[in-house]
């Protein structure tokens, strides 16, 4: 993770102590990242090293720096930063006893430096198993820090072909499902690293072979930055009139009448506008088989006939476990 993407995790930036806690921690991180450098069981050597340089740090050692310092003084008097940092430990300690998080902050399988390579060929499908699509699940990321993975989702994939010199034969395409719900239109400040992230494929991806699809069942609340940069839209059935609308301004002015017709879609049906198609085209596509588990559930037909009872009990051990 990168400086910034750390700070939107683990400082709260409307505290007054934001600024000492942010300077601090960057010192603290730049410190750990050049240890783990210079150790002699990583063997990186490298010549340069910043704060968001891709190499594994102890978050345990920082932390003990950060309480030294947060409880510091100098002769009879407290130090400069005494008890500037009571809300960041209070705040992270709750997340390092958070099992949900253990994923991000107390990891056991990629926890050296040494294991980058592994995870982006699982990444980008270059694993044991080649695979042509990869799929990254964040229904079970807590939801304040799913923004944070997102933003590092979205720039693993830029910076991995930016640092390609082979990126013109390895074009990656990031397809974003339910972008609105971490690519939102409003400048929230919890979405600031998730939308700067795809905002920056959007806009420079394409020089890198690095593209960018954005789904979404409510455009009006995606990024404007990111949707003005699309040069393709498959539209399904919308029923909203802003929805209706703001797709209506993106396309050119002469195919804007054809955006009347999006309510009217069978299910399965698309208006498909843009450089992939030469006119405009209403088109259908062909049901998947088997049908994903996302397919409508039959009410009337499970009401009727659906089974007569439930394990409860390994309902309730599942939602305890939180295992599907």
């Amino acid at each position: 993770m990168t400086y910034a993407e750390l700070c939107d995790l683990l400082i709260e930036h409307s505290e007054r102590e934001a600024t000492n806690q942010t300077a601090f921690f960057r010192d603290c991180l730049l410190e750990g990242r050049l240890a783990e450098n210079s150790s002699p069981t990583s063997a990186l050597g490298l010549s340069r090293v910043t704060v968001d340089t891709p190499i594994y740090f102890s978050l345990d050692d920082v932390m003990t720096k950060v309480r030294a310092k947060n409880v510091e003084r100098v002769g009879n008097r407290q130090g400069p930063m005494f008890g500037d940092f009571d809300r960041f430990l209070m705040r992270i300690e709750s997340k390092l006893n958070d099992t949900r998080y253990d994923f991000l902050l107390k990891p056991t399988k990629r926890n050296t430096s040494a294991s980058l390579s592994g995870m982006l060929r699982d990444f980008v499908g270059l694993g044991t198993q080649k695979a042509a699509v990869t799929v990254i699940d964040l229904s079970s990321v807590p939801f304040d820090v799913r923004p944070t993975v997102a933003a590092q989702i979205g720039r693993l994939a830029f910076e991995f072909n930016y640092w390609n010199p082979q990126y013109r034969e390895f074009p990656i395409l990031l397809m974003c499902e339910e972008a609105h719900a971490y690519i939102p239109r409003a400048s929230e400040s919890q979405f600031a690293g998730s939308r700067k992230s795809m905002e920056r494929i959007a806009k420079e991806g394409r020089k890198y072979g690095v593209g960018l699809a954005v789904v979404s069942q409510r455009p009006h609340e995606v990024s404007e930055t990111v949707l003005a940069q699309c040069g393709t839209f498959i539209c399904l059935r919308i029923t909203n009139p802003d929805d209706q609308a703001y797709v209506r301004s993106l396309v050119p002015e002469s195919e804007g009448d054809l955006v009347s017709v999006l309510a009217s879609l069978g299910r399965g049906e698309a208006l498909v506008l843009g450089e992939a198609v030469p006119l405009p085209t209403r088109l259908q596509f062909d049901k998947p088989n088997p049908t994903p588990n996302s397919d409508d559930i039959d009410f009337y037909g499970k009401w009727k006939d659906g089974p007569a009872d439930l394990d409860v009990d390994a309902i309730v051990k599942r939602w305890r476990s939180q295992e599907r």
